[in-house]
């Protein structure tokens, strides 16, 4: 069934779902107002999605449900690559000090699944299921130097945005860029979304030698050492691509799902 705007039930079932992504919690209201959706339609989705437990209620607010992070855990491009490189990461930061993410690439982003940061980090961002454009920073110029030449050809013809000053925006030196990173295996995000942060970024790939995620580490401006920077990540990418290609055991495999609630204390800088 469609409505008077050609949107089907799931069109409008997804667009009330992505709100979840600016807040937590909202309510009925905020739900209408973020999906463009009239209120006695959201009204219904909203009761329907909670009824299925893909939402849960409180009060007047909804929020993420259970039932959906449970379909959601199933995902292998997000938590079944997280679970295998989260003891990586934890041994990246302590051999860093700094911000450490995991990323995939969704259509023309970079997806943020995963991210440890010191004690005491003071960035709030990027938070886990957050997403930036590909080429503003070091996981999402791995992932995009990776990436079919159809996907590279239609995000170099696009209009980018710039975060910062110093946000590179010609497609001919992404190009370039790109062929870099494909030859060293690692890549470099000066400045392009914190004017005060630099990444360093690594690829992961699977049993086939294809790139499925990335890694990255944060450092201050003044803390600069990059290139000291893209051995130990790519060490700790190395790593987890070389498990990833090996089976894991299911009881491994639930320890580490079991940290990801400590991971998500801490937040991170730039990426």
């Amino acid at each position: 069934m469609r409505s008077d705007d050609g949107k089907g039930v799931v069109d409008r079932v997804v667009e009330i779902l992505e709100t979840f992504n600016h807040e937590d919690r909202l309510n009925a209201s905020q739900v209408s107002r973020l999906s463009q959706i009239p209120l006695s339609t959201c009204h219904r989705i909203l009761t329907a999605l909670t009824g299925a437990g893909l939402l849960e209620r409180h009060g007047r607010d909804y929020h993420v449900g259970l039932r959906l992070w449970e379909i959601a855990s199933h995902a292998p491009r997000s938590v079944g690559i997280q679970r295998l490189a989260l003891p990586f990461m934890h041994d990246l930061l302590e051999v860093t000090d700094s911000p450490v993410h995991l990323a995939v690439r969704d259509g023309l982003d970079a997806l943020f699944i995963e991210r440890l940061t010191p004690s005491g980090h003071q960035y709030p961002r990027p938070e886990v299921g957050s997403r930036y454009p590909l080429h503003v920073t070091a996981v999402g110029l791995v992932l995009l130097a990776h990436a079919e030449p159809a996907v590279q050809e239609k995000y170099l013809d696009q209009p980018w945005r710039r975060f910062t000053p110093h946000t590179e925006t010609d497609p001919r030196t992404i190009r370039r860029l790109l062929a870099d990173i494909r030859t060293h295996r690692f890549a470099i995000a000066d400045r392009q979304v914190n004017p005060d942060a630099v990444s360093v970024a690594a690829p992961i790939t699977d049993s086939e030698g294809a790139v499925v995620a990335a890694l990255s580490v944060n450092v201050p401006v003044a803390q600069r050492h990059e290139h000291s920077l893209a051995q130990a990540v790519q060490t700790s990418a190395s790593s987890i691509s070389r498990f990833s290609a090996t089976p894991t055991p299911a009881p491994a495999r639930r320890r580490f799902w079991s940290t990801t609630a400590n991971s998500r204390d801490t937040e991170d800088s730039s990426h």
